[in-house]
């Protein structure tokens, strides 16, 4: 009788010590799958006005979820560029030197930036190849 009550004891102060603790995983597991929720859905949803796509595809279809709204006197027309590739900048740099009798030419940086295509209603430019036109949106049911 007294080995139970002390083991009753025992368990009472235990269930007590563990009760932040299941609060934290109860927390930590919410937060995780929220996250994970998160991570599933960010890949696949378009990032928003003004944020650059990582493919066409993604671009293209947030192009295709506005366009209804934006043909007020001409039909919106979906046309994507790859905003990353079009200019060189400071990742892209090559440094030449002189090697032996010649000279060598190498990357300080990347070879080339990520994709990052933008899109917009009509090309912008008149630069042959640099707008891509979308395919069409499917047809709403």
């Amino acid at each position: 009788s007294s080995c139970a009550l002390q083991l009753g004891h025992r368990l009472k102060h235990l269930a007590a010590a563990m009760q932040p603790l299941a609060r934290a995983s109860l927390v930590l597991a919410f937060c995780s799958e929220a996250w994970g929720i998160n991570l599933r859905s960010g890949g696949q949803d378009p990032k928003g006005p003004g944020q650059a796509e990582p493919t066409m595809d993604g671009a293209c279809a947030e192009c295709n979820k506005h366009a209804e709204y934006l043909d007020r006197e001409d039909p919106c027309v979906c046309h994507a560029t790859d905003v990353m590739g079009t200019f060189a900048n400071d990742a892209t740099k090559e440094l030449t030197t002189r090697k032996g009798y010649g000279f060598e030419t190498t990357n300080t940086g990347k070879e080339r930036l990520p994709e990052g295509w933008m899109w917009h209603c009509r090309p912008v430019s008149a630069t042959e190849g640099l707008w891509k036109q979308c395919p069409a949106a499917p047809a709403a049911p």
